[in-house]
């Protein structure tokens, strides 16, 4: 099983990224480690917190369309933030807080911010995934002392065993 990345899948966007269960729990522990660094308004908290909680509770079908996010007026800031999280992982920040060498991650990040530099946003009308101009709950930005992440819904990302190796 595995998941999919697409921009605009049913308008025949610029294609997808494709990862297994193991690319998607990597893809997401960079993202987030990259996000929490960087997010400061609501609406990049509320995407970080989707990275965060990614592949938690749908294992092999968390891949989503970037047509899914919440864009609001503001979408050119938002697009802008989201490549500035994924520059901010090519740069491998964080990453010795891994308990593994992701030798892959960098190929998917470059493939990621292909589909995102391609993408025109458009305001969304009634998103699946609420107002994220809303500042999300505070439990859920609190951090884990140990790797400074969001702990989300699901806790910290890099303490669930079911994501990551046993030393």
């Amino acid at each position: 099983m595995g998941n999919t990345f697409t921009a605009n899948a049913a308008s025949g966007g610029p294609g997808d990224l494709r990862l297994s269960n193991g690319g998607t729990d990597v893809f997401f522990d960079v993202l987030t480690l990259a996000g929490c660094h960087v997010a400061e308004t609501p609406w990049q908290q509320n995407l970080v917190l989707l990275f965060a909680d990614g592949h938690r509770y749908d294992r092999g079908f968390s891949g989503f369309d970037l047509g899914d996010i919440p864009w609001t007026a503001d979408w050119p800031a938002e697009r802008a933030f989201l490549l500035r999280v994924i520059d901010t992982a090519l740069t491998r920040h964080g990453w010795h807080r891994l308990r593994y060498d992701p030798p892959y991650a960098a190929e998917y990040l470059a493939r990621y911010r292909e589909l995102v530099t391609a993408f025109m946003p458009a305001p969304a009308v009634a998103p699946k995934l609420g107002d994220w101009r809303l500042a999300p709950a505070p439990a859920l930005l609190t951090r884990c002392p140990e790797h400074d992440l969001y702990q989300g819904e699901a806790g910290c990302r890099l303490c669930d065993p079911s994501l990551q190796p046993v030393d």
